[in-house]
């Protein structure tokens, strides 16, 4: 009797400790990607600046 109480507490125990490494490698992998996505629109504003100032240049070059 005292074995399968044992058995059953450990078999809890592994599935809360599974459960909770699951769970965490997602939250890992779901802050990953907000980083990512956040560096792409960093990118992207920077890409944007960088041809409105190409488009001034170009212009500035064509009035001299």
């Amino acid at each position: 009797m005292n074995t399968a109480l044992v058995i059953i507490g450990l078999s809890m125990l592994i599935f809360l400790v599974v459960f909770y490494l699951k769970r965490a490698k997602e939250k890992r992998k779901a802050t990953k990607v907000q980083e990512q996505l956040k560096e792409s629109r960093h990118v992207t504003e920077k890409e944007k600046i960088r041809v409105y100032l190409d488009k001034i240049n170009e212009e500035t070059r064509k009035k001299h």
